[in-house]
């Protein structure tokens, strides 16, 4: 069985880092190019944020005993598998663990555009 108050703070927590995500994004371009830690915030954010994306997916996959992920990407492939996640979520999903994994393992290859 789920842990409501569990979910509700991690669905707290999303809302935060989208909150905080929004507000760098906000800046203008080249405002934001032209702060190294405005960058590296921004990269910091959409990781925690996928990461307590992860969490919740983690949390509904043990709690309803679906088949274990092989790796972060494919927790969000079971939650669409199970109708949970609609398939362009699930893409966009896949595409945030590739993101945290380049940035968390290759950082020299990352450029600030993209982010």
């Amino acid at each position: 069985m789920v842990n409501p108050d569990y979910l509700l703070e991690q669905f707290r927590l999303v809302e935060e880092y989208l909150r905080r995500a929004r507000g760098i994004a906000s800046r203008p371009r080249e405002e934001y190019l032209g702060d190294p830690y405005s960058v590296d915030a921004s990269v910091r954010e959409l990781v925690v944020l996928f990461e307590t994306c992860h969490n919740i997916a983690k949390h509904l996959i043990s709690r309803e005993e679906w088949r274990a992920p092989g790796s972060k990407a494919e927790a969000f492939e079971i939650l669409g598998e199970q109708g949970i996640l609609p398939p362009d979520l699930v893409d966009s999903f896949r595409e945030a663990a590739r993101f945290r994994n380049l940035v968390t393992y290759q950082t020299a290859v990352v450029r600030d555009e993209v982010v």
